[in-house]
């Protein structure tokens, strides 16, 4: 029997991804918006998508900073943005009343996470402050707190938002050498008090340069101490799509050795790679029956990785994963295979390539060469994944 996976939509908690109890990609959240507003004629979705991720400057969900090296420098930014809010006569006719609200960034180029936003050409970690209008307008917006720290970037005429899970569109970013001036128009969104309100977002960053290390240490061991494979393949250059037939977006994350592991390092064997979350009841079921799958595999001469990315909770699918929490895993389960922290790379990966399929557990299958060749959700039983992996080698 297949045990029902933990979807955004059936994990109450979960709400906090978009805001209140919105189903995936409803059109609210703790900002204007969240994901893809479904009534929006924007030239992007209003809001910051996603949880709050714990993410800090200095290493984020399941890791921390490194040294600065002195020969390298990074991006900064510094600005504000302003959101001026408008309501249809309904929701005036309610009580609300036009009005604006300001935010101010302050952030540095952080590209240890591309694929938060895969089409970025650059990706900030900004500490956020709401200098205008919090009291009299954003509370007019939404009933969730505003956010202290944001993802920001831009790349292709375009600017994009996200609090550690996968970023949205916000609009277009004209950039020059010193400065990014942003524009966004939202329109047609369903208003708290009822009625209809819409937003123009004005804004512009300064940008600058300092010294210091655009990955924040973010680097693979030169071997392991959890005794992992390295195969010290070059540079990933591909894009961050999870696609059947296309090679498996790299990334680094930390392990319960309190070293940051590379995922193509594991190049050379079947990988399952499943997006998990510690208080998943059918990722605990899963977990549990690794360690005979991955032997089974081996006493049919087919080596197989199970590797999990594992979140901290449901309620906060983009925390930190501490390396206690991986340790607890690993030895909870008996596992041989990676624990590793989930970065936002989970959500990042399987939200594009599953949409509202998505759910914990989510699962992908790599080849030796590291290509896609077989995706799912939910969990029931190993049977079918072996069958997957055993198809591929027999053509």
């Amino acid at each position: 029997m297949k045990h029902t996976p933990y979807s955004y939509a059936t994990v109450a908690t979960l709400s906090l991804l978009i805001g209140g109890t919105c189903a995936l990609f409803a059109g609210c959240g703790d900002d204007e918006v969240g994901f893809k507003p479904s009534s929006s004629t924007s030239t992007g979705a209003g809001g910051g998508g996603g949880a709050d991720g714990g993410s800090t400057p200095t290493g984020g969900a399941g890791g921390s900073g490194g040294t600065i090296n002195p020969g390298q420098s990074r991006i900064t930014i510094a600005g504000d943005a302003t959101w001026a809010v408008t309501f249809d006569a309904t929701a005036q006719g309610n009580g609300a009343t036009n009005c604006s609200y300001t935010r101010h960034y302050e952030g540095v180029q952080d590209q240890s996470r591309p694929w938060l936003c895969p089409s970025c050409e650059v990706i900030f970690l900004a500490t956020v402050q709401m200098t205008a209008g919090q009291q009299d307008c954003y509370v007019q917006v939404t009933d969730q707190p505003p956010a202290t720290e944001e993802w920001v970037g831009y790349g292709g005429g375009t600017w994009w938002r996200g609090r550690g899970g996968p970023m949205s569109d916000q609009g277009t970013a004209t950039v020059t050498t010193t400065t990014v001036d942003l524009v966004n128009a939202v329109q047609d969104l369903e208003a708290p008090v009822g009625g209809i309100m819409g937003f123009d977002v004005t804004g512009a960053f300064t940008l600058g340069e300092e010294q210091g290390d655009p990955m924040h240490g973010w680097v693979a061991a030169d071997s392991y101490s959890c005794n992992w494979p390295k195969s010290n393949l070059p540079e990933y250059t591909g894009n961050y799509l999870l696609t059947i037939g296309q090679t498996l977006p790299d990334g680094l994350f930390r392990d319960r050795c309190d070293e940051v592991v590379r995922l193509h390092d594991f190049q050379g064997a079947y990988l399952v790679i499943d997006m998990s979350a510690i208080d998943c009841p059918p990722c605990q079921n899963m977990a549990a029956e690794e360690a005979q799958f991955v032997a089974d595999m081996a006493a049919q001469s087919i080596e197989v990785h199970v590797i999990t990315m594992l979140a901290p909770a449901l309620a906060d699918p983009l925390g930190l994963t501490t390396t206690a929490m991986l340790e607890n895993w690993t030895t909870t389960y008996g596992l041989a295979s990676p624990v590793l922290a989930d970065r936002g790379w989970g959500l990042s990966m399987f939200l594009p390539a599953l949409v509202d399929e998505t759910a914990y557990p989510s699962w992908v299958i790599v080849d030796p060469d590291l290509v896609v060749f077989n995706m799912g959700v939910g969990y029931g039983g190993f049977g079918e994944l072996e069958t997957a992996i055993l198809a591929d080698i027999n053509g």
